[in-house]
């Protein structure tokens, strides 16, 4: 992914989440889970820079093991029992390092290929994390096709 597209998708998400009043932190990460862009309101929880790779690192490792395109949608398959290697378990039994269940990262793709993914953490909810997310990712698809 280039670096330019990720800080583009980081600020947009940023703006976006300003904008609905929310102060937010944004991590973009590449294939590998890498950090390619990342940006803190100055006003946003100290939990959000963290939880906001989590998220990133969640879609971007599970959303690709399950095919699916958000944490918001790993999430609700596991507490429905239907997501692949979780068993009759809603959710791991023992917390992975760098994984949050919560609303709010999305996969980035160039076409239909996976190339990374983008967090957002600080809103009230996962939904509106993931709503911000949304206006990152979609502001760099055009450029990634």
């Amino acid at each position: 992914m280039p670096t330019t597209s990720a800080a583009q998708a980081a600020l947009k998400a940023l703006e976006q989440c300003r904008l609905n009043g929310y102060a937010v932190a944004v991590t973009v990460v590449n294939l590998e889970g890498n950090v390619m862009a990342a940006l803190r309101d100055e006003h946003a929880g100290p939990h959000t820079f963290d939880n906001s790779f989590n998220k990133a690192f969640t879609a971007n490792s599970l959303g690709r093991a399950y095919g699916l395109d958000s944490t918001g949608e790993i999430v609700n398959r596991s507490l429905a029992g239907k997501a692949p290697g979780i068993g009759s378990f809603p959710l791991p039994a023992s917390p992975l390092r760098g994984l949050s269940y919560s609303a709010g990262g999305l996969v980035i793709k160039a076409g239909p290929v996976v190339i990374g993914a983008l967090g957002v953490s600080g809103s009230p909810s996962g939904g509106l994390d993931e709503a911000c997310a949304a206006r990152g990712v979609q502001s760099i698809q055009a450029a990634l096709k």
